[in-house]
């Protein structure tokens, strides 16, 4: 029945690439640097505009992201904490020393602000979903644009301020979930604000699965003139989530809601405390000479109880960028050009502390100090030699530096300082047809390089007088991307639009980090290949929606020998062959109904090609109705996901340690219910 609904779906569809159809051509990517429409960028990019977002439970990326291709994201524990992959990049950032709720190998903007760090670790505090107005997903390597981001760029824009407004938003599910928020918008002389606020609590389904949340958000915007745009940010943000850890398969067979044994005698969690405050300027000289400056600071304070120690964080994350565009539509060729630099540096102290009963103890066991800088200077160069053809290449130098020092407990004195300094220069080159107005065809080689976080630079056991790993080398990238896009609009009575992406790829990658022994360490393999395809597709009917993304990835290791044998030819881990997302929209005004379906096929948990994870299909069904009554705009939605209760498992450890059975699996999430109302009263 399953395989007859894709069918159908794949039959009747094709289309979902962006916000809303009617606009394709004329969507602006704001998360692409250079600028540009998504017809016109030779890339792979897709959008999920706020109609689609409130059809959801909107707690985490695993909710709202699966319906775009090459994009897999699974929940690890039912809420804030996912498993996200792009074309299999980040498939690694989980693990027993992955720093859960962390993402490898994606940048994550909100606003255009970066909240990746550094080391190319990212945590998802400041995405809100409550106040998200659309989602943007740059699939290709996009390295020469933005650095250390092989996987490509996600860009979270919060709501915009059409006309003052006061709106409170509520959601209540399964599992002790309660999800509340307030928005509050003034606009008066082209002056916008916006401040929210938003609680999340979920009491968990497993133990020690428990999150709370809570978040002030606020944006500023103003022109001082016609050519000038002021945009000012602040932020603060207490997470506090708890880590059932993995299971053997034994324990998910029989018990899927336990905890791993040692994450709850540990009581292992995380809870971050962040502040944040962003300024953007953008100015134009005249028509063709745009100028966009950044500047961004996040005081952290941290708290971790992991692996038998409690870990104390002060850090400060601190940077900006400059760009600097010329473009002359009226000249011959209409060339572009894009010039920038980036800067940003963490750096901060670690006390590490023995842990009593999952709190801090009085012993003072490690003071060491964690600072880590990446950076890099690029340009990228458009032309338009004929009519339908347009040119492009770009290039950009990246550094990465990480500084480590240990100093004896409750001393002053330094007693140990590394440095590790690793450099990178990556090339893009492309060409895009514009078939016609609505339709085009682009071929693409882009070039991607991702670094080592932090705590994987930790060096193994037989590495002595070393606290930086100095085997590890930057994760280089090339890809070879085939694309075609476009839409079509229909003014017939039943079929009003279509709209397609097909994106082919080939990706050689160098360097391929590994996780070993549960993530404990990390090393380099040699070379490594991922072959695959992606399809988009939407048709909307007259009453009805219909939307099918499917991912296929053959990702295969090339040249990788370590201490377990010769791996070349193995099934890299961690990345399913085949996944795909269906969609059907049914509106009948004011009511809209949604079926989702959610499959992700099998793949390979370790190097070996020994442990096999076990596909999934989940349905989720959902209903969202509106009203206006008095004045006041009414939205009721609920819905149920995983209706069947499939038992399956949402993510696992990468290369688990050898003692057998292994723990390595992490539950997904049964089936679960939620409803809400929102409430927004609009100032005309």
């Amino acid at each position: 029945m399953v395989l007859f609904l894709v069918f159908l779906i794949t039959i009747v569809s094709l289309a979902q690439d962006t916000v809303k159809i009617y606009y394709l051509g004329e969507i602006e990517v704001t998360a692409y640097r250079a600028g540009g429409e998504v017809l016109n960028l030779p890339m792979a990019v897709s959008s999920i505009d706020r109609g689609d977002l409130v059809l959801k439970r909107m707690v985490g990326l695993s909710d709202v992201l699966n319906s775009v291709p090459g994009v897999l994201a699974q929940s690890r524990a039912g809420a804030s904490d996912v498993r996200l992959t792009i074309r299999g990049f980040g498939s690694r950032g989980f693990g027993d020393k992955s720093n859960a709720a962390t993402i490898r190998g994606i940048k994550i903007l909100v606003d255009g602000f970066p909240e990746t760090e550094p080391d190319g670790r990212t945590s998802l505090d400041f995405v809100d979903l409550f106040i998200t107005e659309r989602i943007e997903v740059i699939r290709t390597n996009t390295s020469t644009l933005f650095g250390n981001a092989s996987g490509g760029i996600i860009n979270f824009e919060t709501s915009r301020v059409a006309k003052s407004f006061v709106e409170l938003n509520g959601v209540a599910g399964s599992f002790g979930l309660t999800h509340s928020n307030v928005k509050i918008g003034l606009r008066s002389n082209g002056v916008e604000f916006l401040l929210t606020g938003t609680g999340l609590d979920f009491a968990g389904w497993r133990e020690n699965s428990s999150t709370r949340k809570r978040q002030v958000y606020s944006t500023l915007k103003f022109k001082p003139s016609s050519t000038t745009q002021f945009k000012l940010i602040t932020g603060f943000s207490s997470h506090l989530f708890y880590i059932p850890g993995p299971l053997t398969y034994e324990q998910f067979t029989k018990s899927p809601s336990i905890a791993n044994e040692l994450y709850l005698l540990r009581r292992e969690r995380r809870y971050n405390r962040i502040g944040k405050i962003g300024i953007n300027f953008t100015t134009s000289l005249n028509l063709n000479h745009n100028f966009d400056l950044r500047l961004y600071f996040e005081p952290k304070v941290l708290q971790r109880s992991e692996r038998n120690t409690f870990r104390d964080f002060n850090r400060y994350f601190f940077g900006g960028s400059f760009s600097y565009q010329y473009f002359n539509d009226e000249a011959k060729f209409k060339p572009k050009l894009v010039l920038g630099y980036d800067d940003s540096y963490q750096d901060g102290t670690i006390l590490f502390y023995n842990l009593v009963n999952g709190e801090r103890g009085d012993s003072l066991r490690t003071n060491k100090r964690e600072g880590g800088r990446s950076g890099g200077f690029f340009i990228r160069f458009e032309i338009q030699p004929f009519e339908k053809v347009f040119l492009a290449g770009s290039g950009r130098y990246d550094f990465q530096k990480y500084i480590s020092e240990i100093y004896p407990a409750g001393a002053k004195i330094k007693t140990m300082r590394d440095i590790l300094d690793l450099k990178h220069f990556t090339p893009s080159l492309s060409i895009l047809l514009k078939v016609n107005e609505n339709n085009t065809a682009y071929l693409t080689l882009s070039g991607g390089v991702e670094a080592p976080a932090f705590n994987e630079v930790d060096p193994p056991p037989e590495l002595k007088n070393v606290s930086l790993n100095p085997l590890l080398k930057p994760m280089a990238s090339q890809t070879y991307e085939l694309g075609l896009k476009g839409l079509g609009l229909f003014d017939v009575s039943l079929v009003r639009s279509f709209m397609y992406s097909f994106s082919f790829f080939r990706i050689l990658v160098k360097n391929e980090i590994v996780p070993y022994e549960n993530g404990k360490w990390f090393f380099s393999a040699g070379k490594s290949e991922r072959k695959g395809i992606e399809i988009s597709t939407r048709m909307d009917f007259k009453f009805v929606n219909c939307n099918f993304a499917l991912t296929y990835i053959d990702a295969k290791y090339l040249e990788y020998e370590n201490d377990l044998g010769n791996h070349s030819g193995k099934t890299v881990p961690g990345i399913p062959k085949l996944w795909w997302n269906a969609n059907l929209n049914f509106n009948f005004k004011p009511f809209v109904l949604n079926a989702e379906i959610i499959h992700s096929g099998r793949y390979f948990a370790d190097d070996l090609n020994e442990i096999m994870v076990s596909s999934y299909t989940i349905l989720n069904l959902s209903i969202l109705a509106q009203f206006k009554i008095f004045g006041v705009d009414l939205l009721i939605r609920g819905g149920v996901n995983n209706l069947t209760d499939e038992k399956y498992i949402s993510s696992v450890f990468v290369n688990p340690g050898r003692e057998i059975p292994y723990s390595f699996i992490e539950p997904g999430l049964p089936r679960n219910i939620f409803g809400g109302v929102s409430v927004k009263y609009t100032i005309d």
